[in-house]
């Protein structure tokens, strides 16, 4: 009886210590180990890299073994906040309320600030057409062909980098919801208004695209990247910095 009882404790805190509610949603605690970083803890539960970043408060890319990270069991969107958003705006964007944003996000108040990246509950008006856990070769080369066009001469993270950026804006309000779109969207990459895009993309271009595609996004979410010293529209400058790789700024 005595080992019984043991073995029914022991499955009671290995339960606890797996779940855990976050809001109203069950989630994992994974505990690092040495050598993860948290693209592949990611990409092992198929989750973005932002998503895990935003539920775990974190605000750069290190982890560290031991440490607990949070795993949520659906795969919230994220949203960067811009200049004149409000709860209800988001809401309404994204066919949610603002008390469930605000709930998910556990905000004390409906204050929110630019910049500020807030995680939004699942609606059919919030899904794109484009998965990162699920693509097909035509998104993977397509995607190949502008990393290779746009980036080809920046170090391997820089051409994920630019692949990346292409998949923030499939999944933002503010660009077209299809990779399509978004690539071929009127005056939006150089590199399709020249016709490099064309160019066939070499075997780094294409693994940069497959990378991108299953969540590495080394950018944090930027939506623009330029090079400063081709750039002549001032308009970027207005947009918020996330980082430089190599030759190329990112902003959201």
């Amino acid at each position: 009886m005595h080992k019984k009882n043991t073995l029914m404790l022991a499955v009671v805190l290995v339960l606890v210590m797996i779940f855990t509610s976050t809001g109203s949603a069950w989630a994992w605690t994974y505990t690092v180990k040495r050598g993860d970083s948290l693209y592949f803890i990611a990409k092992r539960f198929g989750k973005s890299v932002e998503l895990l970043k935003t539920v775990n408060s974190l605000t750069t890319n290190d982890i560290y073994p031991g440490q607990k990270l949070w795993i949520p069991s659906r795969n919230y969107r994220t949203y960067t906040v811009k200049q004149g958003d409000t709860l209800y705006l988001i809401g309404k964007r994204f066919g949610v309320t603002a008390s469930q944003i605000r709930s998910l996000n556990r905000l004390q108040s409906n204050y929110i600030w630019p910049g500020q990246i807030l995680l939004i509950p699942g609606s059919a008006g919030s899904q794109t057409t484009l998965s990162r856990s699920g693509y097909t070769r035509d998104q993977v080369m397509m995607l190949a062909h502008l990393i290779y066009a746009e980036a080809r001469g920046e170090s391997y993270i820089g051409q994920v980098a630019v692949g990346a950026v292409a998949l923030n804006r499939v999944a933002s309000p503010d660009f077209p919801n299809t990779l399509r779109g978004v690539i071929f969207q009127p005056w939006a990459f150089t590199a399709v208004h020249d016709g490099q895009y064309y160019l066939q993309p070499d075997a780094t271009a294409i693994r940069a695209a497959k990378d991108a595609l299953n969540g590495w996004d080394p950018t944090n979410g930027a939506l623009y990247y330029w090079n400063p010293a081709k750039a002549t529209n001032p308009w970027v400058w207005t947009r918020t910095i996330t980082g430089r790789i190599g030759n190329h700024i990112f902003a959201i």
